[in-house]
């Protein structure tokens, strides 16, 4: 099952944490703006099978865990 809205920004907060980032600079690692992350992260826009490939790597879950599968 897909992980929530919620639980991926968590991810996402943990991960940069840990990385000792910042949401900006995770963005500009992921090829995309901030708001375009979290309006991604939010459910509101379909991210690109790069940009869920490229979340997964940072968050080192499988791509199939962040978004329902039948999304883009």
């Amino acid at each position: 099952m897909a992980m929530t809205p919620l639980q991926r920004k968590a991810a996402l907060k943990s991960a940069v944490t840990l990385k000792q980032m910042t949401l900006g600079e995770a963005a500009r690692y992921l090829g995309v703006s901030y708001n375009h992350l979290m309006l991604v992260l939010a459910g509101e826009r379909a991210p690109s099978v790069g940009l869920k490939e490229r979340l997964a790597d940072l968050l080192d879950v499988p791509a199939a865990e962040l978004f329902d599968s039948h999304r883009k």
